[in-house]
């Protein structure tokens, strides 16, 4: 098992990915592969990707936020979801949206993938 909780999601959905209509769903999956460098989980399974959207000119839109306000790797992680998917046919941009509302709350918002990778109790 890696830090991408792989192991406890479907496949992957090639065929929207070749036709380059790439579904909200697959976007959020290859978001997986967004590693936060300070807690070794990715981004998904932190819980801290709330929506991702795909605008009728191939925008991928997705509107997030940060373990905290303060954080000083909210650069690297918009700069790797960027990288992420800026080559995924069909996606002509990405605009990362950071908000604080709501405050990312670990015990709510975290898979119990990640919960288990951390430790985290119940």
């Amino acid at each position: 098992m890696d830090n991408t909780g792989d192991v406890d999601h479907g496949p992957l959905d090639l065929i929207s990915l070749m036709k380059g209509e790439p579904r909200p769903e697959v976007l959020r999956d290859l978001l997986r592969d967004v590693i936060d460098p300070e807690i070794g989980i990715n981004i998904v399974d932190l819980g801290l990707v709330y929506d991702v959207n795909l605008s009728g000119d191939g925008v991928a839109v997705i509107r997030m936020t940060l373990t905290t306000p303060g954080c000083p790797l909210g650069g690297y992680i918009t700069d790797s979801i960027n990288d992420t998917l800026a080559s995924v046919p069909g996606v002509t941009d990405v605009d990362v949206r950071i908000v604080w509302d709501p405050p990312w709350e670990p015990d709510a918002m975290m898979s119990d993938w990640a919960k288990d990778q951390l430790g985290w109790k119940r």
